[in-house]
């Protein structure tokens, strides 16, 4: 992804409107939701977000860290606020940097969840009976369907697409 500017603060706004848009197109009816693979795919990207959360937040922490032992820092309530706030600061960071945590671990086990789920009347489960002529099932991800593993998958392994196609359960 290329960003214009490496500023933090714009860029973690910049994530924040981005939420807001998926909330929106996550609307019923809205059209970003199509397919179980849709969901599929929505989960497992806000999974990698929240695992990529702490790193963020403990670098914003070391930034002021850095800063305090520098002397470089003040609160315009005197020295002693200063300190009870970089405690606050270090206490809430590491309640945060475990809630994403949690959030992560929660948000891995919902894309586990949806892995086996398609959308009846779409060809997907038509051969439900039938013994899959590889081992186990394929999801992928830029068409957002199942299928067994060796079958007629139009992203095996000379597939052409830009993405990083499939996921073996």
């Amino acid at each position: 992804m290329t960003t214009e500017t490496t500023n933090a603060a714009a860029l973690a706004d910049q994530a924040a409107e981005t939420i807001r848009s998926l909330n929106y197109a996550t609307l019923p009816n809205a059209g970003g939701l199509a397919f179980p693979g849709d969901a599929y795919s929505t989960v497992a990207n806000l999974s990698t977000l929240a695992m990529r959360l702490p790193q963020a937040l403990h670098q914003v922490r070391a930034f002021i860290d850095r800063q305090h032992e520098n002397g470089d820092l003040y609160s315009d309530q005197g020295p002693q606020d200063l300190e009870a706030r970089i405690a606050s600061l270090r206490g809430a960071t590491g309640d945060a940097v475990r809630a994403a945590e949690a959030l992560y671990a929660a948000l891995d086990q919902a894309h586990i969840a949806l892995s086996p789920i398609g959308a009846r009347g779409h060809g997907l489960d038509d051969e439900k009976d039938e013994m899959p002529c590889g081992e186990g099932m394929c999801q992928c991800y830029c068409i957002g369907a199942g299928h067994p593993c060796g079958c007629d998958c139009p992203h095996d392994d000379d597939c052409d697409c830009d993405c990083d196609a499939r996921d073996h359960y």
